[in-house]
């Protein structure tokens, strides 16, 4: 008897008009948003490649010339590549600046975001597979839910239903199933066309990892939904009349999508405030100026104790011991440096991660908010990795501070072919992302349960007359 029921169910909904529409409306959407979001990922493939290779010759023609001064004065840039699975999830891809210039004492900063050189690109907003899940997809479901038991008792079905020799709990289990099933079928469909469209997209070359990670989207996006659409059945079985249903589900899907993240987001702010981003640039200035002025008379103290007449005239041993005095200085200033202005930074990272805990935590009753940190920190397009990226570059620094110390005690030009530039992959697996991510996880769960667990309770209880 239960799976004729759950067939029954399940064809209601597919033969429906509802489904056909939001079943074009998906396929429609789907291949949109992925024919546009990866011609767009191409378009900036194409300046990456350009800018990169336009970095790497003017950093080469630097170090072949051997010219030290300009190289520690000037430095060199670096460009951020643009991620493959942004046409999935664009995140915060728009946002994030887009190249960073390295540079000897100077902190990271990020510039030239997409949406600040090519502001076209942010008129309309980005439209992309998330966002026709979070939003068009979350409030197809509830239209698809929202008469599945009211409804039938308008329509004098559901007394017919009761007559079934089946006990109610059967009836109810059968309608929960076969609902949420019909109502991922036009998801799958968007699923598999998004698959297809980025398999078959030239230039794309998503690797093993990237469709691993597609596949744990999916899944994320598939829990969300589902926690939709239990809370549409809760909905349906709680009132007696369509209108009621759709108009209380209409206000908890306005409530979930715009009032409570805002007002998570709001809360966060003004309860876990940030220090902004030009109050830490005039601290790692004055930080910089400090060190600088330190460093100097320190130096200009250690030549008083050592004087030097005829720099020629020195023992070629007495000359390395002296350039090894001053080397030690310049190391201990420049170690102090880059452990304070880590700190610095640090500091404001935490406040950062705090305020993103507090929203978590804040917008927890709305699933919206578990699946938006979710997939970006999944598509790599979210604060996570801009987080990875600033680490890498910190230690890159130092790095370039050793160099440079190392060149200035030579004797003549300088060798700078031997230099290594900055360069990044994320090399994190999927196991340690998702980890990283369980408590959101969990959020969609426990919010699916809860909605399942107080549809089936009024089911049970509900009056067919």
């Amino acid at each position: 008897m239960f799976p004729r029921l759950v067939q029954k169910e399940l064809l209601h909904h597919l033969l429906d008009l509802r489904f056909v529409a939001v079943f074009a409306i998906c396929a429609l959407l789907s291949a949109l948003s992925i024919y546009v979001g990866s011609q767009n990922y191409l378009l900036q493939l194409r300046d990456y490649a350009q800018v990169s290779e336009t970095n790497r010759r003017t950093l080469q023609e630097v170090t072949n010339r051997g010219n030290l001064w300009q190289f520690l004065w000037v430095g060199y840039s670096w460009n951020r590549r643009p991620e493959a699975l942004s046409p999935v999830v664009y995140g915060l891809s728009g946002t994030l600046g887009k190249e960073v210039h390295v540079q000897y004492q100077q902190p990271v900063e990020f510039e030239f975001s997409l949406f600040e050189t090519d502001p076209i690109h942010a008129l309309f907003g980005v439209l992309d597979l998330a966002f026709i899940v979070k939003v068009i997809l979350s409030l197809a479901v509830l239209l698809f839910t929202y008469d599945a038991v009211c409804g039938e008792k308008e329509g004098g079905t559901l007394r017919l239903y009761a007559s079934f020799p089946a006990p109610r709990s059967t009836l109810a289990l059968a309608k929960l199933v076969g609902s949420t099933a019909a109502v991922l079928v036009p998801f799958a469909f968007a699923c598999l066309l998004a698959s297809a469209a980025l398999a078959l997209s030239p230039g794309m070359g998503l690797q093993g990892g990237d469709w691993m990670r597609v596949g744990a989207l999916m899944g994320v996006f598939g829990l969300y939904l589902t926690a939709f659409a239990a809370f549409g059945l809760c909905a349906s079985a709680l009132t007696h009349r369509r209108m009621t249903a759709f108009l209380g589900l209409l206000g908890l899907w306005t409530l979930w999508l715009f009032v409570v993240p805002n007002l998570s987001v709001r809360a966060s702010r003004s309860l876990t405030p940030v220090e902004s981003a030009y109050d830490l640039e005039r601290r790692c200035s004055a930080l910089r100026w400090e060190i600088r002025g330190k460093r100097q008379a320190e130096g200009e103290a250690y030549w008083r104790r050592n004087p030097v007449q005829d720099w020629n005239a020195l023992p070629e041993a007495r000359q390395k011991e002296l350039m090894e005095g001053i080397r030690q200085i310049e190391s201990r200033w420049d170690a102090e440096f880059y452990s304070r202005l880590t700190r610095i930074q640090a500091d404001r990272r935490n406040q950062i991660r705090g305020q993103q805990r507090l929203t978590a935590i804040l917008s927890a009753i709305s699933p919206l908010g578990a699946v938006s940190f979710a997939s970006m920190d999944l598509a790599r397009t979210g604060f996570v990795q801009q987080e990875q990226i600033e680490k890498a570059l910190n230690a890159h620094l130092i790095y370039l501070g050793r160099f440079i110390q190392e060149k200035q005690l030579q004797q003549g030009d300088p060798v700078l072919t031997d230099f290594s530039p900055f360069t990044y992959q994320d090399r994190e697996t999927l196991g340690e992302c998702l980890s990283r991510n369980a408590s959101h996880v969990l959020n969609l769960a426990l919010l699916t349960v809860l909605g399942f667990a107080g549809a089936y309770v009024f089911i049970l209880r509900y009056d067919v007359r």
